[in-house]
């Protein structure tokens, strides 16, 4: 059986058991009642006794029912009954958020259409519902009605909501992410799940699966959350810098829904674009069975000029995606989510400028468009027999992505090469020297060739499954256990060839100048588990631990040789790494009787380290070890001051060993990857914010020093990085002011909402070390957008303007034998309109 197989068959094997398990126990019954009665008093006392008596877990914030009472409830009472008769009149209501599971909130009305307080947010990042103001971690949150009301769609916009996540461009429709300075090749430092399902990217030629994050549409979400810190103590994928948690509104048995947007939008220096999104939620069996399906369509328009080519607006972006959910609640105790989605980019071109040209302008000589499609189906079964709960989750996706670079400066640079020459004698079979004649015969030929472009279609495929297990109930002691499972593989195909010095696309059918092939396969097995014990009333302790193995293998070859960089150096042939071992996490949470909150956690990270299949390496070189650090984290979280003003903050240090990194060949064709010194890193997050009946605002801010700690080989391009270095691409300062007025109109079901945001981050460096020939400065950037949001019955319009100073705000400037100064700049001033229709 190949591991394909393998994988999938373990896969399928649990949730077998899974089902057996589940159907062998008589189901508890249809609806929850009270085993005996409740008195009547303080609203706090008697949710707590429903609770109790019930056997469900009430969240809820005591600062919301306070002042509030509720009279005695009857024995054997339904529990939603009786909660919903003890809320009577409060402008509270009960929600099932997970089997056995129900949070407290407010009544939804045109105020809480609007930003969510942290207060009322349950979120899951602890792999339990609990409240964000009662969660002990560093933890950002979007809301999916802030997200909406702000129009992000796409990973970079949601750094400008969230200035503790770094979104660093590597190329068309790519960004590598990390959190907390915690940058660099391989593996990503930053885990991307959807929902409770992990996606990588391939593996590329570089072995760079981080250099790509899964961007999908950001349309009808529930809540996005930011993990900072590493993570695997309940996350069986693991993740070194922090996990970003997509989760997606699920399908709704209880209510008919819908919901229906168009948009239209014109750019300063570009070309118009729009956008259609739609979403309908229908129960098929009232409360038991719904579907949900969403669909979005976005074209931004091009906004950067070739002047080579004589092409204008030539980076156009096309995004399509479509989304079905399903959920079932066959009891009380059982509820399953399945989700499949299909998400489709495309960009027309590179999407950079060049520092020779003019604003908003490019030189290349080769248009370079890239393509990506991701398919994700996952299936989640949440059970919860008496006082356990069980978690079971099964995904599977395949990603297909078509990269295109231009490579006319790589080939162009070898003209003189007496190497390069060489390999071009033998191959005409005139010898093996390099005199006169032998070099103005390979220059002539080189010509033939230019300009070039690497074209390279390739595809990941992963199934994954976890397992988890853990404790029910609000007691302050509990515990989680799981496992995780994961197959992976992916395959790229680099070719080199000719493009048409006309209209710059590559020549069809491709005219090769050089192919080589890499597939390569990871395989991931983990055991988690964390122990949470209330050392008093106030203090609880927290341990956890995960033991991992990971396999790794990868095998390439070269069809065709490229004899102007030399892939025919490249040994043919199969290699593979193996790791195991664990990472421990402990954590002291103090909690005090207002509500204020103390943390301190100490918690490891690592990576698998691996191979390279690249020309001309040492031994040595063609390997690299895995990386590790350890992560120390003080933090607190306030009670609302005045019930309006909450404030968190966090410090940190971080020592990062055997940090893996990106090294250059020598004639700068290819990427590598190679382990540095060791990187210490020291940080803090500070956020403010005000949650008034009508201004709702919020000022956030990440420090971040990364530096080398001691003297270290950089690769044959950027030479020796020294000690006290700051780490590349990482700005020392981000930070975001959000802020919302929402203010009554004519009527019952009139409103509107201003709004504005005002985000930005200090200065980066491209590289280590300053003296490298292609060391470049990002400079600092400010951008400020508006909005006006205007809701009248089931219709909302509004009025927004991204980048309101038409700021240039280079998110990144970057220098390589690929080309120079090249900078990926903030679309220009965006001004969008936009029409929501909803059926309640």
């Amino acid at each position: 059986m190949n591991k394909r197989a393998t994988g999938k068959a373990f896969i399928l094997l649990g949730a077998a058991a899974v089902v057996s398990v589940l159907s062998a126990r008589p189901a508890r019954a249809q609806t929850a009642s009270l085993q005996h009665a409740v008195l009547g008093g303080s609203l706090d006392r008697v949710l707590h006794a429903i609770g109790a008596a019930g056997g469900v877990q009430l969240l809820f914030d005591p600062a919301l029912v306070a002042g509030h009472s509720a009279g005695p409830i009857a024995h054997r009472t339904p529990v939603m009954e009786a909660l919903a008769s003890a809320l009577s009149g409060t402008g509270l209501r009960a929600r099932t958020v997970a089997p056995g599971v129900i949070v407290i909130e407010r009544l939804p009305s045109l105020e809480s259409l609007s930003t969510v307080p942290d207060r009322d947010i349950v979120i899951t990042a602890l792999r339990r519902p609990t409240l964000l103001a009662r969660t002990g971690m560093s933890l950002t949150v979007l809301p999916g009605n802030s997200v909406t009301e702000r129009q992000v769609r796409d990973l970079r916009g949601l750094t400008r909501l969230a200035p503790e996540l770094n979104a660093i461009n590597t190329g068309p429709l790519q960004q590598r992410l990390s959190v907390r300075g915690v940058t660099g090749t391989g593996e990503s430092t930053v885990a991307s799940y959807f929902g409770d399902a992990p996606v990588s990217a391939p593996s590329g030629t570089a072995f760079d699966a981080g250099a790509i994050t899964p961007d999908v549409d950001l349309v009808d979400i529930d809540r996005i959350e930011l993990l900072r810190g590493p993570q695997g103590t309940l996350y069986g994928a693991g993740s070194m810098g922090g996990t970003l948690r997509t989760i997606f509104n699920a399908a709704d048995p209880g209510r008919v829904a819908g919901e229906a947007t168009v948009e239209a939008g014109i750019t300063t220096h570009g070309a118009p674009g729009y956008a259609v999104n739609a979403m309908g939620n229908v129960p098929v069996i009232r409360d038991r069975l719904a579907v949900r399906a969403v669909a979005s369509r976005r074209r931004s328009g091009g906004v950067i000029d070739n002047d080579t080519i004589r092409l204008g607006d030539t980076d156009r972006i096309t995004r399509e995606s479509e989304r079905l959910l399903a959920t079932w609640i066959p009891d009380d105790s059982v509820r399953v989510e399945a989700t499949w989605l299909s998400q489709r980019n495309r960009i027309d071109d590179a999407g950079v400028t060049d520092g020779a040209a003019a604003r908003l302008e490019t030189l290349a000589p080769v248009r370079v468009p890239n393509r990506e499609r991701l398919s994700l189906a996952t299936a989640t079964l949440h059970w919860a027999p008496d006082a356990t709960r069980v978690t079971a989750t099964a995904s599977h996706y395949e990603w297909r992505i078509v990269k295109q670079i231009d490579f006319t400066r790589v080939l162009a640079a070898q003209r003189d090469s007496t190497v390069a020459c060489q390999r071009y004698s033998m191959a005409a079979g005139v010898g093996a020297g390099c005199g006169e004649a032998e070099l103005a015969g390979y220059r002539a030929w080189l010509d033939t060739r230019l300009p070039g472009a690497l074209y390279q279609p390739m595809h990941v495929e992963g199934t994954s499954g976890e397992l988890r297990v853990s404790s029910g109930g609000v007691a302050a002691t509990g515990w989680t256990a799981g496992m995780f499972l994961e197959h992976r593989t992916d395959a790229v195909a680099s070719y080199a060839v000719r493009a048409d010095a006309v209209s710059g696309e590559i020549v069809r059918p491709l005219d090769v100048t050089g192919l080589r092939l890499i597939d390569t396969a990871l395989d991931q097995q983990a055991l988690f588990a964390e122990y949470r014990h209330a050392i008093s009333k106030r203090l609880a302790a927290t341990l956890g631990g995960r033991f991992y193995r990971y396999r790794r293998t990868a095998d390439g070859s070269t069809p065709v040789p490229n004899i102007v960089t030399g892939t025919g150096a490249i040994t043919t042939g199969a290699y593979r790494t193996t790791a195991t071992g664990g990472n421990g996490k402990a954590e002291l949470t103090w909690t005090g009787e207002d509500g204020l909150m103390i943390y301190a956690v100490a918690a490891e990270g690592f990576r698998p380290g691996g191979v390279n299949i690249t020309p001309e390496l040492s031994d040595g070189e063609r390997s690299y070890r895995a990386d590790h650090l350890w992560s120390y984290e003080i933090g607190v979280r306030t009670p609302p001051f005045a019930g309006l003003l909450t404030a968190e903050a966090a410090a940190y240090r971080i020592n990062w060993q055997n940090t893996i990194f990106a090294a250059s060949s020598a004639n700068g064709a290819f990427i590598y990857n190679t382990n540095l010194s060791g990187v210490a890193i020291n940080g803090g997050e500070l956020r403010f914010a005000w949650n008034g009946p009508r201004l709702r605002a919020s000022a956030t801010a990440a420090f971040v020093d990364a530096r080398l700690t001691a003297d270290t080989l950089l690769g044959t391009s950027d030479g020796v990085g020294h000690r006290g270095n700051r780490m590349p691409n990482v700005p020392r300062v981000s930070y975001a002011l959000l802020w919302d007025w929402l203010f009554a109109g004519g009527g019952d079901t009139d409103a509107w909402t201003i709004g504005g945001a005002v985000s930005g981050n200090g200065p980066s460096q491209s590289t280590f070390n300053a003296s490298s020939v292609f060391f470049e400065r990002t400079p600092a950037r400010v951008l400020a957008d508006a909005y006006l949001l205007h809701r009248r019955g089931d219709w909302s319009f509004r009025l927004g303007v991204d980048n309101l100073f038409d700021a240039l705000a280079p998110s990144r400037v970057t220098s390589s034998m690929f080309g120079l100064r090249q900078t990926y700049t903030v679309r220009p001033r965006t001004a969008t309109l936009s029409i929501t229709t909803h059926i309640p």
